[in-house]
């Protein structure tokens, strides 16, 4: 064997070779530390190509896939075949985990935690679920399982202790769709007109876009101020004078400011311009006196038979004169081929309760949502609500409540867990399980409306304390008829502001000044003819007790509310639970020393 060489040539030869290797290992450890997994998520129907700093790639339609970025600004450019749809820089950090770009912020992305019991390991609580839909980039950390279902069972060793928990990256059905109605219910409108608006700019022809960014576009309105409010919607109206959902939100907010004089001149002149434009003429219909405006769609629906729009406003004319028999065979003709009927449900089932055909109702609108749930269609929270008041409960025990069960069943899919059943429970006036109700996000709108009618049946005070901070999107869940109740109680007790807050959030077709008209005695409630049977039995409920403080018969007045309170709801609950008020000596704004 030879002797090791001491050649100082070969030693630096070696030690350089040793140099290399370490310089290309920290090299390659930095390499790696450099970079963080990025999971890019396409919800669009279309592909698109993505740049993200030097990588080039093509997101599938409906697709996903992760790419390593490096750690520090990233540029990020997306494309369809036709346009730029998003150009952003997003700022990917050290923190490890990973990263989610999500295109436009359209896919209704999510994260939650699964807990596996050992004793029970196919009991899976989940924690209230994080929503990422409307944000385009996120860290989310750790993800056990990305855009795959965790399993449904675990096996834990017993060194693991009884539980473990595993994180979930879990992506809804319906598309953006599903995103924007999540941000709405999170009182996130402004991020929610942004998505609207970048899918129309992607996708112009996608059902349904462009009334998703318009209705963003006045809530965020809303959120402003009245003004705002009118000004929004009288853009609105000029950018789509035929279409008549913008001019109905525009004659909203102008009877919100008070300005019904202004919009009754508007369509008077409208309609001298064009003489026969049906559409004005039905508007105008809606702001003239009764009398007036039920002779100009009797006469239209004359020259004009087959005109839905006709036979709709007629309808609900007839129905708030309390013309049943009349308004029926116009309502079943709408059953049988308005594309539009389901706006008008509630009122073909109340007009055929006031006729006495209450389980036919029923049997109707069972069959209604049962096609609907069948079909896989989305199923309207209006009008579960609407058969839960017309059976009178929300239980789904027992087999003649398995209508019942599958309609919470299909609609409970898109809300978070227990939501609709307790709010259901809620709106009837029955017990809601308080466990569950705390499960939901306490800023969801179904939990916001649960909560005030929770605090509804307390009492107006308790009602008072649930609804101070009252919005459009909190209070997109309580019925009209709550609204109305609690506006003009909360006006009767003397909190004004509070009172204009709520009647504004609930969106009634009542202006504060007319509320005030009607207390005062000013304006009969039977002359406000944009008002339901529900929201004018409140109005009534509210007169009586007005009587009950100042020591007056209240007999006939509280007959008349029962008689309008067609079915189970706020003024129902009111009349069960509510302490009737004793009159007092005491001079009103009087204060005692």
């Amino acid at each position: 064997m030879s002797a090791p060489s001491t050649s100082p040539r070969q030693g630096w030869l070696l030690l350089a070779g040793i140099s290399v290797c370490a310089l290309a290992i920290v090299a390659g450890a930095h390499s790696l530390k450099g970079h963080e997994q990025v999971l890019f998520v396409n919800a669009l129907p279309m592909p698109v190509s993505v740049t993200a700093g030097e990588e080039r790639f093509t997101l599938a339609a409906n697709g996903h896939l992760s790419r390593p970025m490096p750690v520090g600004p990233l540029e990020v450019d997306i494309r369809n075949d036709q346009r730029t749809l998003a150009h952003e820089t997003v700022f990917v950090t050290d923190e490890g985990g990973l990263f989610v770009y999500n295109v436009l912020g359209a896919a209704p992305l999510y994260t939650t935690t699964v807990t596996y019991t050992r004793f029970n390991p196919n009991t899976q609580p989940e924690s209230t679920p994080r929503a990422l839909a409307g944000t385009t980039f996120a860290r989310v950390g750790h993800i056990d399982y990305v855009l795959t279902p965790p399993p449904e069972r675990l096996s834990i060793r017993k060194e693991e202790g009884n539980s473990i928990s595993r994180t979930h990256l879990g992506q809804a059905e319906d598309g953006w769709t599903m995103s924007y109605n999540w941000l709405m219910s999170l009182h996130r409108a402004a991020d929610a007109a942004r998505l609207a608006e970048a899918i129309e700019q992607a996708m112009p022809e996608a059902p349904g876009v462009a009334k998703a960014a318009m209705a963003g576009r006045i809530v965020v309105a809303r959120e402003e101020g009245l003004l705002a409010s009118v000004a929004t919607s009288r853009a609105e109206r000029n950018a789509h004078p035929d279409d008549v959902d913008m001019n109905r939100m525009w004659m909203h907010d102008m009877r919100r400011a008070g300005r019904n004089g202004e919009v009754r001149a508007y369509y008077q002149a409208a309609l001298e311009r064009e003489p026969g434009s049906v559409m004005k003429a039905v508007l105008l219909a809606r702001v003239e006196p009764v009398s007036e405006g039920t002779e100009r769609l009797e006469a239209l629906l004359r020259n004009h038979p087959g005109e839905w729009m006709v036979r709709r406003a007629l309808a609900v004319s007839y129905v708030r004169q309390q013309r049943w028999a009349e308004a029926l065979p116009l309502l079943d003709a709408l059953e049988q081929g308005d594309p539009e009927y389901s706006r008008y449900q509630d009122t073909h089932a109340e007009t055929l309760v006031a006729l006495g055909r209450r389980e036919e109702a029923t049997r109707r609108l069972s069959q209604q949502l049962l096609l609907l749930a069948e079909q896989k269609n989305a199923l309207d929270l209006d009008a579960v609500l609407l058969f839960a008041r017309l059976v009178g409960h929300a239980s789904e025990q027992g087999t003649k409540n398995e209508v019942m069960r599958q309609v919470i069943e299909a609609v409970q899919k898109n809300e978070p867990e227990g939501s609709v059943r307790e709010w259901l429970a809620a709106s009837l006036g029955h017990h809601v399980d308080a466990t569950k109700l705390r499960a939901v996000p306490a800023d969801h709108s179904l939990a916001v409306a649960t909560r005030v009618l929770m605090a509804l049946a307390e009492g107006p005070e308790f009602a008072a304390r649930a609804s101070v901070n009252a919005d459009f999107l909190g209070f997109r869940h309580l019925d009209k008829e709550a609204g109305t109740l609690l506006a003009a109680e909360f006006e009767r007790l003397g909190d004004a502001a509070l009172a204009a807050k709520v009647l504004d959030a609930s969106s009634v077709e009542l202006g504060y000044g007319e509320l005030l008209d009607v207390l005062s005695g000013k304006l009969p409630v039977e002359s406000l003819k944009t008002l339901d049977w529900g929201e004018r039995a409140a109005l009534h409920l509210v007169l009586a007790r007005q009587l009950d403080a100042q020591g007056k018969d209240s007999k006939a007045a509280y007959a008349l509310v029962k008689k309008e309170a067609l079915l189970p709801g706020a003024v129902t609950i009111a009349l069960l639970n509510w302490d009737r008020p004793k009159p007092s000596k005491a001079v009103v704004r009087d204060t005692a020393p």
